[in-house]
């Protein structure tokens, strides 16, 4: 566990987007994305926010003409990742039953030349902040292929996060995988995790959270490491992340992503981070969340993302490729579709001596 820093944290979260508007919005195409069998010196990241992991452990639920295939087939449709990193898993923290069931899921009916997979979980914990549902609120989980697992050094659940958001995944080989389900900013009350009293709003709770993402990430870098940061980060950078509008109202939302942005991308003294979907595919229009009940397009925003260190592209090349599913059989039930990047495995053993500042 890393240890207690000075400043307090804890999270909840919906993922941002436009409020709903009452004129017609005409529809946009949908892509169709397909993996590919990758080479054997890459590996592969996916994520995604399900919304609830109930679904996945069901044999097979219809969704109109959409069926949503159990997880097993979801990782066989994507040959396999090396790392499944789920976010919005709603388990609670006792419920170690649908623990075992979500591993279950994963490795039912494997055939003697397919992988199997590992599960670890980060559930809520704070009594205060993460109660609704019976607990079934937040959490996070990652799969992770057990061919690969030799390559893990150590997972960690940081001690600041109380409400299930963030996994940390060492490998030994100088990569640090970071699967966040990332605090939603609202005007909702924010209680000390330690004696209840309302310290704060949601938002208020957001930003502590992107500072502590931060510092996380700041610290692995300068250890050397070269870090990848995965998940649902309930922020859409830009106006061309958000269809048909980029959320601006209440103004916080305008102050919340200044700050994302100043502290993983712009400041000097940041992340200084990049995110590879725009480094790959420019000024494509592609969005992760699609909000269930309404036509497909209609209201879309890219809030999902994977920012890596600079040191993956500028010095070590190791990011080969990334994409968004952003098709309707990948969202199956959940109002996100999956995410993914692939990196050269042979590029990555090579440490840098952490990240030039400006």
């Amino acid at each position: 566990m890393s240890s207690p820093l000075k400043r307090t944290l804890s999270s909840t979260g919906r993922s941002i987007s436009p409020p709903a508007l009452k004129r017609k919005i005409p529809r946009l195409p949908e892509h169709v994305v397909s993996t590919r069998d990758d080479p054997t010196d890459q590996f592969r990241i996916f994520s995604w926010n399900v919304n609830g992991v109930g679904p996945l452990l069901q044999k097979q639920l219809s969704f109109g003409s959409v069926s949503l295939a159990p997880l097993r087939a979801f990782l066989k449709r994507h040959q396999w990742p090396h790392f499944l990193c789920l976010q919005e898993v709603k388990i609670n923290l006792k419920d170690t039953a649908t623990q075992r069931r979500l591993q279950a899921a994963a490795n039912e009916g494997v055939k003697p030349d397919e992988p199997t997979y590992a599960v670890q979980f980060s559930l809520p914990r704070d009594k205060h902040n993460a109660t609704g549902f019976g607990g079934k609120v937040h959490g996070a989980a990652t799969l992770i292929r057990e061919d690969f697992t030799s390559n893990l050094r150590v997972t960690r659940r940081p001690d600041w996060d109380l409400e299930g958001r963030v996994l940390i995944h060492e490998l030994k080989i100088g990569l640090v995988i970071i699967n966040g389900y990332w605090v939603n900013g609202t005007s909702n009350p924010y209680r000390d995790p330690d004696t209840g009293q309302v310290i704060g709003t949601r938002h208020d709770h957001k930003l502590r959270f992107h500072e502590r993402m931060l510092d996380e990430t700041l610290r692995l870098e300068n250890e050397g490491n070269h870090v990848v940061l995965i998940g649902d980060m309930n922020i859409a950078r830009a106006r061309i992340d958000g269809y048909p509008n980029l959320r601006t109202s209440p103004v916080q939302h305008v102050k919340n992503r200044a700050d994302f942005n100043a502290k993983f991308f712009t400041d000097g003294n940041g992340m200084r981070g990049i995110d590879v979907f725009r480094h790959f595919h420019g000024d494509t229009r592609k969005y992760t969340y699609y909000p269930r009940g309404r036509h497909w397009g209609e209201s879309c925003d890219r809030v999902d993302l994977i920012i890596v260190s600079r040191s993956l592209v500028d010095q070590v090349d190791a990011v080969a490729a990334t994409d968004i599913c952003d098709n309707a059989l990948d969202r199956g039930h959940s109002d996100h579709v999956p995410l993914w990047v692939s990196l050269v495995s042979s590029k990555l053993p090579l440490k840098t001596a952490g990240p030039a500042r400006d």
